[in-house]
């Protein structure tokens, strides 16, 4: 009876330590990540110029900081972009098409031309489901963000690129493929890029949990030396 009911004690606790389950946090997208890249766009001031932000600051400022070289966090109206041609269908497919995109994913840089803007979309897995996705941006000048299709980010601002700039906090992602596009501006003499997305996903055993198990059935094993 004394090796049952230590038997029963280690798994019970066992059970215990499984139960206080810890989210497993993942790196999604970082400087490493492949995704599909347009970098035939050229500098969309000359068609585009003419969009403005809430504060009246140009979406597209002329080349060189000759139009200005404003600080709008964020941006909440979305550029309209749907007269470049480039762009192709890259807000409605999961690989973009038409336009001057990448025919597979490749590595993305992190400068480009300047004066010119680029674009990016990111194939995401979710697998069974993704929560707490967080996304670090730094960009140099500009930056806009569409998940899905939907824009949900904007920014400009001088000076070079920093990963804390910008913060974008998405409850959570369902299970399957979800695409991250992004547009990135410049109007200035140089360009800079970065870029992390963390998630959960799901819950994992607590990192203590095997620990205690073992310490468990090792009292199991001390039990039956000494009940011979």
């Amino acid at each position: 009876m004394k090796l049952k009911r230590l038997f029963t004690l280690a798994v019970a606790s066992a059970g215990v330590a499984f139960g206080a389950s810890t989210a497993q946090a993942a790196v999604i997208i970082d400087a490493s990540t492949q995704a599909y890249y347009n970098d035939g766009l050229g500098d969309l001031a000359p068609a585009l110029g003419t969009q403005t932000s809430a504060g009246g600051f140009s979406l597209f400022p002329a080349a060189n900081v000759s139009g200005g070289d404003p600080t709008i966090p964020p941006i909440a109206t979305a550029p309209d972009v749907s007269s470049v041609t480039n762009l192709g269908s890259w807000l409605t497919n999961a690989a973009p098409t038409g336009g001057t995109w990448s025919a597979a994913p490749m590595a993305i840089p992190s400068t480009w031309a300047v004066n010119s803007e680029t674009a990016i979309v990111y194939a995401i897995n979710a697998g069974s489901g993704l929560s707490n996705v967080h996304i670090d941006l730094g960009v140099d000048n500009g930056i806009y963000v569409w998940l899905n299709g939907a824009y949900i980010f904007g920014a400009m601002a001088p000076g070079g690129a920093a990963i804390t700039e910008y913060d974008i906090d998405i409850a959570s992602l369902g299970a399957g493929m979800h695409y991250l596009q992004i547009l990135r501006e410049d109007h200035g003499g140089q360009t800079g890029y970065l870029i992390q997305m963390t998630a959960d996903r799901g819950q994992v055993p607590a990192p203590g949990a095997l620990a205690l198990l073992g310490i468990g059935l090792a009292g199991l094993g001390l039990s039956r030396r000494r009940t011979r």
